[in-house]
Parts: C-alpha cells; structure tokens; sequence
C-alpha cells in the first residue's frame, strides 16, 4: 500500500453523495459502528452491469455522535465477490502527489476524473472546513484530490487483484512526502462521494471501469464489510448492503 502526502480537507479514504445531474443510486442500507455511519451504493441492481457508486461516511467518538473520532490511520473496502475494476478503461493520472497538490486535477488528463464530491476535516481541533473533493483513476489506484487555494490535498487508494481498496488516511495539512505527517492537525469528519458509470467501446466490445458481480445472492443484495483503525487502536467493522437483482 502506498501511503501519500495528504492534507487538509481530505479523508480516504474515502466517502459520499450524489449529484443530481447524474444517474441515481440503487437504495442501500447505511451501516453504523462505534465511531461511524457509512453507507456505499451501486447505480445498477444488475448482475454484471456497468456501475457507478456512491459513498458516504460521517465519524464521531465512540457511542458520542456529538463527540469527534480519533483520527483515523487506514481504510480497507472490501467488494463483493466477482465485483471488478479495471482501470485500463479511463484515462489515467499518472501525476506524482507534487504535481497534483500544485496542480490540482489540471495535472491530469480529463478523462481520468470519474466523479467527485466533498470533505470536511476540523483543523488543529477547531476549525471546521468543507472543501471540494475530485475522484480520479489511475493504474490499479484511485486518486481522491482535495481542492485548497493553495496546497490540495492528494490521497491515494491501492486496488488489490481482489477488488479490495486500501486506503491510508489524511491527517495532517500539509503533508508532501518527505518528512509526512509529524503531527495530526486535519481531523476527518465526514466525506461524500458520486462516481458515474464509465464505458468505453472498442471493436464493438464495451468495456467498464466497475463491473458488478456476475451474480446477486438469494438474500437479494451484495455486502460490502468496511474496516477502520484509528489513532486510539480501535478497530471498526461494519457491513454495508446494495440490493440487486437475482436471477429470475
């Protein structure tokens, strides 16, 4: 996994919203654990069909909603069975985290922007900020890119063969690799993400970047278990559910 320079208006790792212009999610079930409700979202109920997906995640202290989490280390999502990537479809950002805090998404190409959404972090445990989040494709990676005026926030989610998404946590602002975070100062409370389907057709072959699994379970929908360590070493699982369409 590749930990990255992260800043101020960023998760993780991730998570989300849907904008109305673009396609509407299939009805989920949001999941809640000690320091968190998070909820994750297809725009297809169909078995292998192109889909978009949704996200998003609110954290506070453990039994507190009121309260504000610990900071949060790491993130892993994991897919449903036979769920694929493939993220040779899109066109791909292959900017380094300089260019992209500096840059910002004109760093890559157009075509590699999916969707995007928001974030909003509490700096050094008192000022609350909202920022606009870009999502973008990469080589077996998904880039999620805070905007800021100055420095933008760069994180980075490793795609495993699996479909299994990792992700390392933003904590402080800035944060240009070298030296890292040397202290937590941007603390995550929520994050919201919508990324529409992507096709792309070749020789008469249509090609996606997400793929649902071949098949829907007779319980009617696909599970997707979310893991979360903080800074406290506690350690959050909880299971989110997109209903599909069995065979009939």
């Amino acid at each position: 996994m590749r930990r990255r320079a992260v800043g101020r208006g960023l998760l993780i790792q991730l998570m989300l919203c849907a904008f109305a212009a673009w396609p509407g999610h299939a009805a989920a079930a949001p999941a809640s654990g000690p320091h968190e409700t998070v909820d994750s979202s297809f725009t297809s109920t169909q078995p292998n069909a192109a889909a978009g997906f949704g996200f998003t995640g609110r954290y506070h202290a453990a039994g507190d909603p009121a309260g504000d989490p610990p900071y949060m280390r790491r993130m892993i999502f994991y897919t449903p069975p036979g769920l694929r990537y493939d993220t040779t479809v899109p066109d791909r950002c292959s900017a380094s985290d300089l260019e992209l805090a500096t840059s910002g998404a004109s760093a890559c190409p157009a075509g590699s922007r999916l969707g995007g959404g928001t974030t909003t972090t509490k700096f050094l445990g008192r000022f609350p900020s909202t920022v606009t989040v870009d999502f973008l494709n990469n080589t077996d990676e998904q880039i999620i890119l805070a905007r800021s005026p100055l420095v933008s926030t760069v994180a980075r989610g490793h795609i495993h063969p699996d479909g299994t998404v990792e992700w390392a946590s933003p904590t402080c602002f800035p944060s240009l690799q070298p030296p890292g975070c040397p202290v937590d100062d941007a603390l995550q409370l929520e994050s919201s993400l919508t990324v529409a389907p992507y096709t792309r057709s070749s020789s008469g072959v249509v090609r996606s970047y997400l793929t649902t699994p071949p098949t829907c379970p007779a319980t009617g929908h696909w599970s997707t278990p979310i893991r979360l360590w903080f800074a406290d070493g506690s350690l959050d699982t909880v299971t989110t559910q997109q209903p599909c369409t069995p065979a009939s």
